[in-house]
């Protein structure tokens, strides 16, 4: 399709268009509404002053007859006056008056008439349009008394020449201005349709141009840019996944096909084929657990149809303290816990439990011997919940921080610890379902042993309790 077609098929352009016809329908109605009021009240006050000038002549004939109605239509019709005179005999033969004869008369002429005339002024003839009023008059004499609309019709002439003038320019610029706004807007999609197909071309880091002018295209150039950070932070997840999963999955593998070829290539000995079998069932528990977190990760980020209940968060954090207590006595950790009473929450208890659960395991496992982790529950001055789970482990890098939330992101390059590095993006994925935000910083240490503090803010159950 050539460009210029392409620009007459645009939006802007189709509302410059409805924007020509709304001036010249604007237009159309100021000409109907300037006929009436001028030409109409023209006539009508010509109605108004011919009756008044008949009845006056027709009282001059009937104190002086008709030699005295001579005279009055006589020095009317030499004088300025903007009306017509025509006295006529019975059978039509005109007497005296502005007209040698009677003009043409409409056949259905009564009282009121509207009638062309034409008139000889020397060598110059004048033609134009009159309104007035006729009538006989006692004992036969024919009265047209009648006024030139010559002035009328000039003044709404020009006021209509006038209107459609502007009518023409208005049309013109409205059609030009459409057209410059629609090859404006059409530059600016442009660039929108250009960045998009750059991105779909493999270009990942291409972004719409944004100038700072605060409109929409501005607004849908600064959203379609969060978009293509996002896919990109999700692709930039997605490749590195793979590697993950793929470094995470093999060891495991590994070990189970290895633990099975040396139990094969032993002797048979029931308890040692017994102990191969536990360790091959603790690898597969392990290689279950990582496809569990997998899946119950991606039903929590797609925001699957969790059924949210109001819940006592502060009985789930004292249970979990007190479930979390012995196994952190028996590594040589000591676990506290301060939660604040009353507090409620709505949401999915599960996944609440299971949040608060990653990052109590997450603290005992990072935390040297002799560590303490402790679990502390508020409510904030802004009447958000918050729950802090801190240790004085080593902690986190700010730098490394936002990546620690990602999936499959685990600091440690070395991977000597189990896991697979979903359990604080579990977290923030349930943060995010709940309306919340999880928040890492500095923890219970300092120096080497700063620790890390995890804290997961989510909004309170406002509904009263009696609403239960």
């Amino acid at each position: 399709m050539r460009p210029s077609l392409a620009l007459l098929r645009t939006t802007t352009f189709r509302l410059a268009l409805a924007q020509a016809g709304l001036v010249l329908s604007l237009v159309l109605a100021l000409l109907a509404y300037v006929y009436f009021a001028t030409v109409g009240e023209l006539r009508r006050a010509s109605d108004a002053l011919a009756d008044q000038e008949y009845a006056l002549l027709e009282r001059a004939y009937a104190e002086g007859g008709i030699r005295r109605l001579d005279q009055e239509v006589v020095e009317r019709a030499a004088s300025d006056s903007p009306f017509l005179y025509v006295l006529a005999e019975n059978n039509g033969a005109v007497i005296a008056g502005d007209f040698q004869q009677l003009p043409v008369l409409p056949d259905n002429a009564s009282d009121r008439v509207d009638f062309n005339f034409e008139r000889a002024e020397g060598d110059d003839v004048t033609r134009g349009r009159a309104r007035g009023r006729i009538g006989r008059l006692l004992n036969g004499p024919i009265l047209l008394v009648a006024r030139d609309l010559n002035d009328a019709a000039g003044i709404s002439g020009r006021i209509t020449r006038v209107l459609w003038t502007i009518a023409v320019f208005g049309i013109i610029i409205s059609i030009a201005a459409g057209l410059i706004g629609a090859w404006f807007a059409a530059r600016r999609v442009e660039a929108l349709a250009n960045t998009a197909r750059d991105v779909m071309a493999g270009d990942m880091r291409r972004r719409a141009p944004v100038r700072g002018e605060g409109d929409e295209y501005d607004s849908l150039a600064e959203s379609l840019n969060a978009m293509l950070d996002r896919l990109e932070r999700l692709m930039h997840i997605s490749r590195t996944a793979g590697d993950a999963i793929a470094h995470d999955l093999r060891s495991p593998l590994t070990r189970f096909r290895y633990k099975l070829e040396a139990a094969l290539d032993t002797p048979p000995d029931t308890q040692a084929d017994r102990e191969a079998l536990r360790k091959a069932l603790e690898e597969a528990d392990g290689l279950l657990d990582t496809f569990a977190a997998i899946l119950k990760l991606a039903r929590v980020e797609a925001n699957a149809s969790w059924r949210f209940e109001r819940f006592d968060a502060s009985a789930i954090l004292q249970e979990l303290i007190e479930f979390y207590e012995p196994a952190a006595e028996e590594q040589g950790r000591t676990l506290s816990g301060a939660v604040e009473p009353n507090l409620v929450i709505r949401g999915e208890p599960g996944l609440f439990t299971q949040a608060v659960s990653n990052l109590i395991e997450n603290a005992l496992k990072y935390t040297h011997a002799g560590g303490r982790v402790e679990v502390l529950a508020s409510r904030r001055a802004d009447g958000l919940i918050e729950v802090r789970v801190m240790d004085d482990g080593p902690g986190i890098a700010p730098a490394d921080r936002d990546r620690a939330v990602e999936r499959f992101v685990r600091l440690e390059t070395a991977r000597s610890t189990p896991g697979a590095g979903l359990g604080l993006s579990l977290v923030a994925a349930v943060a995010r379902l709940h309306k919340g935000g999880l928040h890492l910083r500095d923890g219970l240490g300092d120096g080497e042993h700063r620790g890390l503090g995890a804290a997961l803010v989510l909004p309170a159950d406002a509904t009263p309790a009696a609403a239960h």
